[in-house]
């Protein structure tokens, strides 16, 4: 997420891609990913929330597709 922002930062969190809700295998065997502690404690959660990753274009327009205004 980071890169995609256009910084390097070291990864303090590891994240599971896919949400767990208590499935102990998601939970123990992933798959995982590498996040900051700001982006897994923020973006992540929004997106995990809402189901639509946050985020604009250079016009202000949303970038995930799933978002209402692209439909």
């Amino acid at each position: 997420m980071c890169l995609a922002d256009g910084y390097i930062t070291e990864a303090k969190v590891v994240d599971h891609i896919n949400p767990h809700r208590g499935d102990i295998n998601i939970f123990y065997n992933g798959p995982f990913q590498s996040l900051c502690k700001v982006h897994h404690d923020s973006t992540k959660q929004r997106e995990e929330k809402s189901g639509i990753k946050p985020g604009g274009d250079e016009m202000g327009r949303p970038i995930d597709s799933n978002h209402h205004w692209n439909k």
